[in-house]
Parts: structure tokens; C-alpha cells; sequence
């Protein structure tokens, strides 16, 4: 809640003094707090104008860089591209949002007819933000959490006792195994691999050619930094969970995303529509958060991984953006800054 305030506080600042967007300064004196080798990737999407901005930090000074083409992981970024392969499949009659997540499995679930996939999608299910029986995995491969985790395990865990937090639809309660779920779900119900679908719906149609769940060009992946500055491990995923924070990307591919979201695809526009309200500023669509202040929606998502750290903001209406992709980990004390960093820029950008 502090982080949605701070952020709603940084949109809603009015001032009449003129200020000069001067971007570059802010990008650089936030990058100074964090290690050598610390790399931003920013894009701002002005109308149908975009800029790319990359700065690299090596040996105490701090350097602009050509990193547009440059793979970070984007952590729970994904879960909006989960969400739009959701929508593909309600655009084409094959899924409802009411439908059930007993009716997907062949076993019982506890309390399975009383979860929808919208529950899951807004994180409204009641699970918990990891499957219990992931937890032994994780601690023998503490650097690589999701990779041993696998379908397997995730219907050994339905199938079992679960620990709901809370009853399905009375709050919303962030979830990766929820949103890991419904990637499953589609899956399962396609026949597919989540690449395979990811390709097919998003990537190949709008010719992310660098955008995958599985680099395969290790040269352009960016190093993922602990919070000490060492060199972190990627995050590698299988389908029971890849949909929660799988996808790797880089800057110029997201820009054609980020582009499509301005369109009125329904494809893309049904998960912009709020299903869950927060409070009176902060809703929730399909997998986008979702920020109503003053007239205006905002949608935006963040993500972190052990090496990484992004966060995407846009106004649909006036088409204006920020996406920032790091290879600042999720761990690191002042990761969250760079949320404040992407809607400073973003303040700057509506003026």
C-alpha cells in the first residue's frame, strides 16, 4: 500500500514552475547508488515519437550506451502477457473468465468450483504467492528458484491440502503461483508449450524477434547482478509457473508492445478493463495494475528476478510510456527506487 501511495503522489504532483525533461540527469544520479556493471535500458514512448536511453555504470563513472537491443529478464512483466493469451483464447470462444479452476482438471481441488480464472488473474484466488511443496526446491537451488519446479510437482500441489488465504474474490492478494497457474491452465488447454503460445498470439505477430522464455543468444542477455555486484544466475522456468515471470526482452521489442496496448485490439484492450477495485485509485484489469487518479487511468506492471528489476507505465490516451529493463536485482536494498525512477519519468513525460 505505501508503494501504490508514493506512486499515485508522484503522478498526481502539479507544478507551474516550467521544468526542462531533462531525462538522462535523473537516470544517472539514480544509477549512482548501485554497483559497477549496474546497466539501464529506458524507452519513452511520446506519441509517435520514442527515445532510447541506455547508461551503464563501470569503474565509478557512469557511461551512455547503444542497449536497446539488449535482453533483461522482465520478471512479472510477463504476467500481462499471460493475461493477453487469456483474452486471445476468450476472443476466440475456447475460455470464459467465470469458468472454474476445478473444471480444468481431472481431479478434485479444494475449493476448486469456487475459484474463476478472473480470480486468478487478479489475484483475488485466495493462494498463496508460492506453491508450499517449492519451498525444499528452492533451497537446493537458492539462485535458480522456478527451474526443478514442474508440472508435475504443481498438480501434486493441487491435488493435495491447500492453505487458502483468503475466500476467492473478497480481496486481492499477489500471487505467482496464481498467475503461474492460469499460464498452465492455457497450456492444458491448448495442447502447447507457453513459448509455443506466446509466439504464435504475441511475439511472431508483432515481430518481437528478440523476446523469448529462452535466450538463445547468450551474447545479447545482459548479466543479471546480485546485490553485491556479483554476477547472478538466471531464472529458468517450465510451464507450471513461467507465465508468472518468464519472459526475457529488450527495450526496442517492448516498444512494439507497449504500441499495441495503444490499439483497440480486443485482444489487448479486455485485459486494460478494471475487475477489481483495490481502493478508490488502485484497480485491477487482467494482470494490469491499474492507477485511476484525476480522470486518468494509468496501467503498469513491475518486475524483479534475482538479477533483474523493470517497471512499465503508460496513458493509453495521450500514448506516452516508460519502460525501464536493469539488471539491478530484486534484492538489492534500494531495488524499488527504480519504480519511483519510472514514474518520475513518466510525471515528466504527461507535462
Amino acid at each position: 500500500m505505501k508503494k501504490i501511495i508514493t506512486i499515485i503522489a508522484i503522478i498526481s504532483l502539479y507544478t507551474t514552475v516550467a521544468q526542462k525533461k531533462n531525462y538522462t540527469d535523473d537516470i544517472n544520479t539514480f544509477i549512482k547508488e548501485f554497483p559497477t556493471n549496474t546497466e539501464l535500458s529506458v524507452l519513452l514512448v511520446d506519441g509517435d515519437n520514442s527515445e532510447f536511453l541506455g547508461v551503464r555504470k563501470q569503474n565509478g563513472t557512469i557511461n551512455s550506451i547503444d542497449n536497446k537491443e539488449s535482453i533483461f529478464e522482465i520478471g512479472s512483466i510477463t504476467k500481462v502477457f499471460t493475461n493477453i493469451l487469456l483474452s486471445n483464447s476468450i476472443q476466440h470462444g475456447k475460455t470464459t473468465l467465470n469458468e472454474t479452476l476445478q473444471s480444468n482438471f481431472d481431479f478434485t481441488i479444494h475449493k476448486g468450483d469456487s475459484i474463476t480464472l478472473q480470480h486468478l488473474s487478479n489475484h483475488s484466488s485466495g493462494f498463496p504467492v508460492l506453491p508450499s511443496n517449492m519451498y525444499k526446491q528452492m533451497e537446493k537451488n537458492p539462485t535458480n528458484p522456478y527451474k526443478e519446479y514442474t508440472n508435475d510437482d504443481l498438480e501434486k500441489y493441487l491435488n493435495g491440502k491447500i492453505d487458502y488465504g483468503f475466500k476467492a474474490g473478497d480481496k486481492s492478494v499477489y500471487s505467482n503461483l496464481g498467475m503461474g497457474l492460469l499460464g498452465y491452465i492455457l497450456t492444458k488447454k491448448t495442447k502447447k508449450t507457453y513459448h509455443q503460445l506466446l509466439n504464435e498470439t504475441i511475439l511472431n505477430p508483432l515481430q518481437m524477434n528478440s523476446t523469448s522464455t529462452n535466450v538463445k543468444d547468450k551474447s545479447k542477455l545482459v548479466k543479471g547482478l546480485n546485490p553485491d555486484g556479483s554476477f547472478a544466475s538466471n531464472w529458468d522456468f517450465t510451464d507450471a509457473l513461467v507465465g508468472a515471470g518468464g519472459i526475457k526482452s529488450t527495450t526496442k521489442d517492448m516498444e512494439k508492445f507497449i504500441r499495441k496496448n495503444f490499439e483497440n485490439d480486443p485482444m489487448y484492450t479486455l485485459p486494460l478493463k478494471e475487475t477489481f477495485a483495490v481502493n478508490k485509485v488502485a484497480k485491477i484489469g487482467l494482470g494490469w495494475q491499474i492507477i485511476d487518479s484525476k480522470n486518468k487511468k494509468f496501467y503498469w506492471h513491475n518486475g524483479g528476478t534475482g538479477g533483474y528489476r523493470s517497471c512499465l507505465v503508460f496513458h493509453k490516451e495521450t500514448k506516452k510510456a516508460v519502460l525501464i529493463l536493469s539488471n539491478i536485482s530484486a534484492f538489492h536494498g534500494k531495488s524499488s527506487s527504480l519504480d519511483n525512477l519510472c514514474f518520475s519519468l513518466f510525471k515528466k513525460l504527461m507535462k
